[in-house]
Formats: structure tokens, C-alpha cells, sequence
């Protein structure tokens, strides 16, 4: 695993990534199935991801990059959500971005054996608990560590790996 995450912050320093060319707050989270909060847990999984946001409250803009292995679209094991979500360490909550959501046609989550996922949302696609307020909020959200990144996928409908947000 240490390997990937440095190979994801060799990958991120080495590109030209809009979501990382902005003078905007940045987070991280590690994301792995040990995290995931399920009655079902499979700890043979061995699927693990980084995520990257940076959010320019300026501009009212997020940008994200998610980095993930042990998933494949080959093998049937094909993500189907990234979301991130309002809960504590060890607490499920209610979703308020959607950064790829192949069950409702919002952005392509499925790839190879390796995925990468890249985008730009606004305030305006905050949801649930958050609709309608700014990423101001989501900041302050996240600085309470309140704030997760949640992967999906078809063989484990309950979640795949997950991972707390954290100042980057």
C-alpha cells in the first residue's frame, strides 16, 4: 500500500492537473476496506485508493482526483460509487457530493485494472444535509472530521473502501 500512495503523490506532483493548479484548500483521504462500517466486511479485499480534493471557496469550486487499485471492471469488481459523505470515524452518514455514480449515469467510474477519476464540481451539486449551503460549510465539515470519501462497488454493495478526510 505504501507503495501506491507514493506512486499517487509522484503521479499528482508530476501532472498538470487542474485540480491541484489553485490556490484552493486541499485534503486527502486513504481509503481502504478496514474503514468500511458494514456488518459484512471483507478483509480479504485488497482494494485500497487516495483521493484528492482541493476546494477554492472563491470560486465556489471543488476539484477532485481519485486514484484507486485492486478494483477491476475485468474481475466483476467494478466501482460503481464515489461519494463523499457527513459521518465520524466508524459512523455511516448521509451523502452530500457524488464524485462518480455509474447506478445513475453521473460520471464514468468504470476502468482496467487501475481507475482514475478526475472532475470539477460546483456548490450547486452539494446534496442531501449540505444542499444549498457553500463549500464553506463542507470545509468546515471536513476540519471537525466529519467528512469521508465512500467507494462502492457491484461485488460489495455495502461499500468497498473508505477513508476520513484530511488537510492535505
Amino acid at each position: 500500500m505504501m507503495s501506491f500512495i507514493l506512486f499517487g503523490l509522484i503521479y499528482i506532483n508530476n501532472q498538470n492537473v487542474n485540480a491541484f493548479n489553485n490556490d484552493g484548500i486541499r485534503f486527502i483521504a486513504s481509503l481502504d476496506p478496514f474503514k468500511i462500517v458494514s456488518q459484512d466486511r471483507d478483509y480479504d479485499l485488497d482494494s485500497h485508493g487516495l483521493v484528492f480534493l482541493s476546494i477554492d471557496p472563491s470560486m465556489g469550486e471543488l476539484s477532485y482526483e481519485v486514484f484507486l487499485e485492486g478494483m477491476s471492471y475485468l474481475d466483476g469488481d467494478d466501482v460503481e460509487i464515489i461519494q463523499i459523505h457527513l459521518g465520524t470515524s466508524g459512523e455511516n452518514g448521509p451523502t452530500v457530493l457524488s464524485l462518480c455514480n455509474e447506478k445513475k449515469g453521473k460520471g464514468h467510474c468504470r476502468e482496467g485494472p487501475g481507475l482514475s477519476v478526475a472532475g470539477v464540481l460546483e456548490e450547486n451539486d452539494l446534496k442531501g444535509p449540505l444542499k444549498g449551503s457553500s463549500f464553506s460549510e463542507l470545509i468546515r465539515l471536513i476540519g471537525s472530521g466529519e467528512s469521508y470519501v465512500y467507494v462502492q462497488s457491484r461485488a460489495h454493495p455495502d461499500g468497498e473502501i473508505r477513508g476520513q478526510i484530511h488537510y492535505y
